[in-house]
């Protein structure tokens, strides 16, 4: 099999790709090209789709036809390759807008077929009830005649009771048979009004309204009948993705599974089936052009005084403007509209498509999905598997006394491998039950960090403050002081060891006029300072035996110059 042969530029294969629309040339024949979207590479805020296409071409000069693309595609990023068992050589690839009758995305043409269907049908309920409705009055007028012989015959002394008691039962079953139409009409309509609602509800998510599309023509030459594999790419937006993982902690062993996936969705107007799917971290609508600087220059403005011209030109605006005034409102006037409503109209304007935001710090990197993929083109969500990342995890109980007499699970996980973890959603799971959601930042090989699973009921806590108090030393001193001491109690009602973290805060100074001890005497020794860089947090970890109890004691005071207000207490 040889390569296509295309134009070559300075020893490079290259595609010339027209800029603007053109005039395609003249050939022999324009044969039509059946593709099928082979694969997609899905940036944030856009992708390139590849369509392949195998067509037996015939010898001589002749053009391939890409008819239907969508109308929302980059004209600029078209480009083709292929292969075929001959010399064949490609001219430059050309493209041009066609506008058509009907709406060109297939489940838009489905659904505002459904549509019509469905607005017809009530047009016949509603034709239907009149015409019952025009019957019961008819027989509600015999009824109306019947009654008033009846009462001429009663004058009469003419009683024909068989004959009243046959025509008032024809009345009432005709009348009944009428009323339960008229119902069973009313739960048609009923019916068929859910169904429209339904119909406009899914257009409203595809909102493509799409009456255009791209035909894209791709001039070839061949000295032989020979079968052509050609495959077209191009970007396009309103296409998206975002990470997202699920984290499984399995509380017996304390290991986490952490799973990643991308979620995709798409509204190009184009289901994507059985595809070959990527996802880059790349951002390709930054850019990668290098800004230009340019000179600034600066100068003094000096002031102009105005000419006698100027000054007659500027009586002369000032004296037509009230009349240009009055054309405005004359005009305005026509449409319906004074000047204050032209003035505070609302521009309408199309909504946009949300990009995801992906920070990657940096990275750059694709991830293949496995096995063919499906995205639907109406904007829902698709999750796709990408694979799972090895961690070394360490679990905890965690308390926060000052915050919460409640002990929280938390795992801390250490990235292994080689791949970082872009910053996404994580679900998690604790022992199969789902408890949350919560969010991992950006982290490389090595990198540490840590995920709460909720509130552990088996640890309980307990707080008591013992003394807050605030103080005036005597005569000669000139401080102020406050004090506090507390008490946190801890029992593990687990039935294996925990290893448990007691985090505190206490007052950090940020002047040098006020001074912060710790009361040794008053507090449990084994504490760690200034935790993950935070003045003031303090923290005791233990391991805490089944059934055993723990308490950890804390006490403080702060000093600071007689008469002044002091905040943060």
């Amino acid at each position: 099999m040889e390569d296509l042969k295309v134009i070559s530029m300075r020893g490079s294969v290259v595609l010339i790709i027209l800029n603007a629309l053109v005039t395609f040339p003249v050939l022999a024949h324009e044969i039509p090209v059946e593709s099928i979207i082979k694969s997609a590479v899905v940036y944030n805020d856009r992708a390139t789709l590849t369509r392949t296409a195998q067509v037996k071409i015939p010898a001589g000069a002749h053009v391939l036809n890409f008819i239907g693309l969508p109308v929302i595609l980059f004209p600029d990023s078209l480009r083709t390759e292929g292969k075929a068992a001959s010399q064949v050589t490609l001219g430059a690839i050309a493209y041009k807008m066609e506008s058509h009758e009907d709406f060109v995305v297939p489940k838009e043409q489905e659904l505002h077929g459904l549509l019509e269907k469905l607005e017809d049908q009530k047009i016949q309920y509603d034709a239907e009830k009149q015409a019952v409705a025009i019957a019961q009055k008819f027989l509600d007028k015999l009824g109306e005649q019947a009654a008033q012989r009846s009462n001429e015959d009663i004058a009469r002394i003419n009683l024909k009771p068989e004959e009243w008691k046959g025509a008032a039962d024809s009345l009432h079953a005709k009348t009944l048979e009428n009323l339960k139409s008229i119902n069973a009409i009313d739960i048609a309509i009923r019916h068929t009004d859910e169904q429209i609602a339904k119909i406009n509800q899914e257009l409203a998510q595809l909102r493509t309204d799409q009456k255009q599309t791209y035909r894209v023509q791709i001039p070839y030459e061949s000295q032989v009948e020979t079968t052509l594999t050609i495959d077209l790419s191009y970007q396009l937006p309103k296409v998206s993705w975002q990470p997202v993982y699920d984290a499984r902690l399995d509380v017996a062993s304390g290991k986490m599974s952490l799973v990643q996936y991308g979620a995709v969705w798409q509204q190009t107007g184009e289901d994507w089936n059985g595809i070959d799917l990527t996802l880059s971290t790349a951002q390709p609508s930054r850019g990668a052009g290098l800004p230009d600087l340019y000179t600034q220059w600066v100068s003094i403005v000096e002031p102009i005084a105005k000419t006698a011209l100027q000054e007659s030109k500027m009586r002369r605006n000032e004296a037509a403007a009230p009349a240009s005034m009055m054309a405005k409102e004359k005009s305005l006037a026509d449409e319906g509209m004074t000047m204050y409503e032209a003035d505070n109209k609302v521009v309408e304007q199309e909504a946009v498509f949300a990009a995801a935001q992906i920070n990657t710090q940096g990275f750059v990197g694709e991830y293949q999905i496995p096995g063919p993929s499906t995205v639907k083109a109406d904007g829902t969500q698709s999750k796709l598997l990408i694979g799972a990342f090895e961690t070394q995890s360490t679990m905890q109980i965690q308390i926060k006394p000052q915050l919460s007499t409640s002990a929280y699970l938390v795992l801390k996980a250490t990235l292994k491998g080689d791949a970082p973890v872009l910053p996404g959603q994580v679900h998690l799971f604790r022992d199969g039950a789902y408890i949350g959601q919560s969010t991992l930042p950006m982290l490389r090989p090595g990198d540490e960090s840590q995920l709460a699973f909720g509130i552990d009921d088996n640890v309980s806590v307990k707080r008591n403050v013992l003394k807050d108090e605030r103080a005036e030393s005597g005569l000669i001193s000139k401080e102020a002081s406050l004090e506090r001491h507390a008490v946190t109690e801890i029992k593990n009602l687990h039935k294996t060891p925990f290893q448990i973290s007691v985090l505190e805060t206490i007052p950090a100074s940020q002047d040098a006029r006020v001074r912060v001890e710790v009361l040794n005497d008053n507090t449990t020794q084994g504490y760690k300072t200034d935790i993950n860089d935070q003045k003031g947090m303090l923290e005791w970890s233990m391991t805490l035996q089944s059934g055993a109890m723990q308490k950890i004691n804390l006490g403080w005071r702060v000093y600071w110059p007689k008469g002044s207000e002091i905040t943060g207490l």
